[in-house]
């Protein structure tokens, strides 16, 4: 993910310190990286085996291994009900998947961003456009 869009997706999360955020399938970790330098509790969820152990490193080598986990893990599996934001670059169909799952553990007023890839029948509340990149629109979704 371009640096350029960690940005864009780490100013639609507007994490507070102390909150908690989730990437699911969170690849080489680097929104994981960006919520735990911004202060939130972050927890990445990747099942490729070399990218857990290249995030950890990189967790490992800020020094953020207090505020930053990386779960090797199905996303399927994890609970998020803690979660204050959930950020996901997942295909149409898993985004779709997991509206069930989002609806049913995440609390009440919790975001959901999603890049590129959208919700069928959920309307987001805010969406950041950049006609240049693969990874638009990023949506933020609230659950209700």
């Amino acid at each position: 993910m371009e640096p350029e869009v960690v940005e864009r997706v780490m100013k639609l999360a507007g994490l507070k310190k102390g909150q908690v955020f989730y990437d699911l399938g969170s690849g080489d970790g680097r929104l994981v990286i960006a919520a735990a330098l911004r202060g939130a509790k972050a927890y990445g969820v990747e099942i490729d085996c070399l990218r857990v152990w290249y995030s950890r490193f990189f967790i490992w080598l800020w020094r953020l291994s207090g505020n930053a986990k990386i779960m090797d893990k199905n996303f399927f599996e994890v609970d998020l009900s803690k979660a204050d934001v959930v950020s996901m670059f997942l295909l149409q169909e898993t985004n779709q998947k997991m509206k069930d799952k989002l609806k049913k553990e995440l609390k009440k007023g919790a975001k959901v961003i999603s890049c590129t890839f959208t919700f069928d029948g959920w309307k987001p509340v805010e969406t950041d456009l950049n006609e240049k990149s693969i990874w638009s629109p990023v949506c933020v979704h609230e659950i209700k």
